[in-house]
């Protein structure tokens, strides 16, 4: 059974943006996460009575879009096309300034979380963007609580040399 078009209209209204934010922590390419919010949001029309029944849809999606930005990622370096943005040359790191309009010290937390290994992006990402329990970052993650906070344990360390390094120690 489709859902019915005002129905999911509402649905995606609600949720695409947060999708798109959530993946803009962890992606600085805008084709790509334009490519996974998409996939992400066609994934939850095809199984709309499943999503409609879930009790966590934020969960879900979030889990989604990760599957999806992780295989848009593997596909572009199937292909040998680069899509970190401090890989390209004379090109400016598409830092999502223009789109977003973020200040300054927010673009320089952005881009230094883009750096950390990706278990530890996506669980700082959830937490600060969506300020979310470490419990509902687990179920995101797939993971314990307890790895969620080793993540946060050691991305904010990193994080702190990295904006220090960005500040010239003033952090």
């Amino acid at each position: 059974m489709k859902p019915e078009p005002a129905e999911f209209a509402e649905f995606f209204t609600q949720w695409e943006p947060h999708v798109r934010r959530y993946l803009v922590w962890l992606e600085g390419d805008l084709a790509l996460i334009d490519d996974a919010t998409q996939e992400t949001m066609i994934s939850a029309h095809r199984y709309w009575l499943r999503v409609q029944k879930l009790e966590n849809v934020r969960a879900w999606l979030f889990k989604v879009a990760r599957q999806r930005l992780a295989k848009a990622q593997q596909l572009r370096k199937q292909q040998g096309v680069i899509t970190d943005p401090h890989e390209m040359p004379g090109r400016k790191s598409a830092t999502c300034e223009d789109v977003l309009s973020l200040r300054e010290d927010q673009l320089a937390i952005l881009s230094a979380v883009r750096k950390l290994p990706r278990q530890q992006a996506v669980a700082v990402a959830l937490q600060l963007q969506h300020d979310l329990p470490l419990r509902e970052i687990a179920l995101i993650m797939g993971i314990t609580v307890g790895s969620v906070k080793t993540h946060l344990h050691h991305a904010r360390a990193t994080l702190e040399t990295l904006l220090s390094d960005v500040d010239g120690g003033a952090r």
